[in-house]
């Protein structure tokens, strides 16, 4: 069997596991407390991120969310299809991620902690933002039955969680924006 032929054969294997989890997802997930746990967290994480952030920091603010929207649902797919976690009760099943978590909570999280008390130091914001993402926002998706661990630690991801904020910070930070207008 040619290298196309196996790939043609896992293609259509994967399309066929895709549409049993359609199947499942339409007849047991939607509508039950869990997905309407993530449609809320969703909704009303962005509804009072709207209504409390810095207006006149708003692009530069969606620039870090943006970007840490990219980073999160791209390392949890990954995560995901390497078989290190599961999700069960997604808001959406065609992506292999939470995405009230990764487009939502995170993102959101973030640009508030960036804005509100500017003071505190970039990297004591990055640890708090690690910890209570890894060893609190993690475990409360476990414990809720959303999020499997297969084989991840909650303590695997502190130093990602920290090198998103660290990196969203600092890609905002940068006073040089090339003036589109020369």
């Amino acid at each position: 069997m040619s290298t196309i032929e196996k790939l043609d054969k896992l293609t259509k294997e994967t399309h066929e596991i895709v549409k049993q989890i359609i199947d499942l997802w339409s007849q047991e997930v939607i509508f039950t407390w869990r997905w309407w746990f993530g449609v809320i967290l969703t909704v009303l994480t962005w509804l009072l991120w709207f209504k409390f952030h810095k207006k006149e920091s708003r692009y530069r603010l969606l620039l870090a969310g943006f970007f840490v929207m990219t980073v999160s649902v791209s390392l949890d797919a990954i995560g995901v299809q390497l078989g290190l976690w599961s999700y069960r009760y997604e808001v959406f099943p065609l992506i292999p991620a939470y995405l009230p978590y990764d487009l939502a909570l995170m993102p959101v999280v973030i640009m508030s902690l960036i804005q509100f008390k500017p003071h505190i130091s970039t990297f004591k914001k990055a640890i708090i933002f690690g910890l209570l993402t890894s060893f609190i926002g993690e475990p409360l998706i476990v414990w809720i039955d959303i999020y499997k661990p297969l084989h991840w630690k909650f303590f695997y991801s502190f130093p990602i969680y920290m090198a998103i904020y660290l990196i969203a910070e600092w890609f905002i930070s940068r006073r040089k924006f090339e003036d589109l207008n020369k």
